[in-house]
């Protein structure tokens, strides 16, 4: 900002460089200015290094929940001989047995079906029926479903029809879809249980229903007899299938989960019009690769973990450090919140579990400290891959029992599952959680996250605002200085100017 006032007489009279004088003086004035945001600096690297702490706990907290999953860790591989005759997954890991099964399928099951006689011209005209018709449903092991009324009018098609009767809720609190769907084929509609099974009923009641589907003679479209039932092209049947010799009769094809122990069978392929039954193997074993690969995964987020952890806590200060990467450096050595979590994770990968009656350590299954470089100090972990796969092999649900055990049997992984009897992981899950856990709470009257990383981090952020708000200030202190060194040089030029101008009117006069 140039010198200001009669003229901007900066310099001119009293040869002075006033401009470079109060640059040099507003630089002194600015100091503390300069180390607000050094130290600002700081805490924003600080903040940084905690958010990367944070992001790494995070990373491990999921590869920690992906061993909660029993389907993943026992994971079982089910090979089917032919897969468009039977295929299966994995219903229930804790209970699969691997094995062979032979499996014959005579029959699959079939929906109760019947279709429309009537000879019609086109299904998107209009039939000129109209009334109100119900449709009854009976599953053949007592529930009934009930339909509201559906109604016709003369301008509906067979098309509008259909599309009334799949659009149709029971007459229930709860307005479920009707177990019935319709569909059109070549101006013929179609009538159908969406359930499988012998023992179904389908019938259509109400005024107009003998109108509208009734016998052909009386002008309906043929699909129910004269009590309402529907006139079945196929009544339906139940599945009719062995395995390992064993006969089985299921209601339906897919989805069978009480067939074979922990297994979800499908069943694709009949005997057909051959009698001859269709015919898999069903090989279940093992898939050690895959549960190995799941531990391997968290031990090696694991290591990252406690590296970032133990690099934060010992690397020093870089002197005249210029890069962000540089002042960093040391920020967090000896930090108490790193310290306590270094111990903490450590703890709880030694500890003992009480879930298994065969196993109790991580040791004991196969995941042990690494001391192959520093004797284990480093708290580093490693997969003995083969201890790991005999005791997968040998005992699969003890094994899951050190990992984890649901101990409040809710269904899932909690913050709640935090003894010893919860396992590894529910141990590891509870301290994670109280860790970084950003949902807020009032502390008081303060709103704060829970956990103690997301905590420290919005301490600095409220820290870093308080850095902005001090600066702002001080900007403005030094806007008035600046301003004020500017009037009092422009005052001294002023001055010397009429004195230089009182001296030269008395030399003349003095002649």
């Amino acid at each position: 900002m140039s010198i200001s006032g009669m003229g901007g007489l900066g310099g001119l009279v009293s040869g002075m460089d006033t401009k470079s004088l109060i640059e040099k003086l507003m630089m002194l004035e600015a100091q503390p200015l300069v180390k607000m945001k050094q130290q600002q600096k700081l805490v924003e690297l600080r903040k940084g290094l905690y958010n990367e702490v944070n992001s790494s706990l995070l990373s491990l907290k999921t590869k920690a929940e992906a061993l909660s999953k029993a389907t993943s860790v026992l994971a079982k591989k089910m090979t089917s001989s032919d897969d468009k005759t039977v295929t299966a997954t994995t219903a229930d890991a804790t209970k699969v047995v691997s094995g062979t099964y032979n499996i014959e399928i005579t029959k699959l099951a079939t929906a109760l079906t019947g279709k429309s006689t009537a000879s019609l011209s086109s299904a998107t005209t209009g039939l000129n029926y109209s009334g109100t018709f119900n449709i009854v449903y009976k599953d053949g092991v007592g529930n009934t479903q009930t339909s509201k009324d559906i109604t016709i009018d003369p301008s509906d098609s067979l098309t509008t029809i259909a599309t009334k009767i799949n659009s149709a809720l029971d007459n229930t609190t709860t307005a479920n879809p009707m177990k019935v769907k319709a569909t059109v084929v070549d101006k013929t509609l179609i009538l159908a249980s969406t359930e499988t099974g012998a023992g179904r009923s389908i019938q259509i009641t109400g005024s107009a229903s003998q109108s509208i589907f009734g016998s052909t003679a009386s002008g309906g479209l043929g699909l129910i007899d004269a009590g309402g039932n529907l006139i079945a092209t196929d009544v339906g049947q139940d599945a009719d299938f062995k395995v390992n010799g064993v006969q089985v009769i299921r209601k339906f094809n897919s989805n069978l989960t009480d067939v074979i122990m922990g297994v979800n069978l499908n069943l694709l392929k009949d005997a057909g019009s051959s009698g001859i039954p269709a015919k898999a193997t069903l090989t279940v074993e093992a898939d050690l690769d895959s549960s190995v690969k799941l531990v391997r995964d968290f031990v090696d987020q694991y290591n990252a973990t406690m590296d970032l952890i133990q690099t934060r806590l010992k690397e020093h200060k870089v002197p005249d450090a210029k890069s962000d990467a540089l002042m960093s450096k040391g920020l967090l050595r000896g930090d108490s919140a790193l310290i306590s979590i270094q111990s903490s994770l450590r703890s709880i990968m030694g500890a003992t579990f009480s879930g298994s009656q065969v196993y109790s350590t991580l040791h004991s299954i196969g995941i042990e400290v690494d001391t192959s470089t520093d004797k284990g100090k480093s708290g580093r972990l490693m997969v003995n891959d083969k201890k790991l796969r005999d005791a997968l092999t040998n005992n699969p649900n003890e094994v899951m029992k050190v990992l984890y055990v649901d101990i409040n049997s809710n269904g899932r992984l909690d913050e709640n599952d935090s003894t010893n009897a919860a396992g590894m992981v529910g141990m590891l899950n509870s301290k994670l959680f109280m860790l970084t856990d950003s949902t807020t709470a009032l502390f008081g009257s303060t709103s704060a996250p829970k956990g103690l990383l997301p905590s420290r981090i919005k301490l600095m952020d409220k820290e870093i605002d308080s850095f902005n708000d001090r600066m702002e200030v001080f900007n403005r202190r030094l806007e008035m200085k600046r301003n004020q060194l500017e009037a009092q040089f422009t005052n001294l030029e002023t001055m010397m100017q009429q004195t230089n101008a009182a001296g030269g009117f008395l030399m003349q006069r003095m002649g």
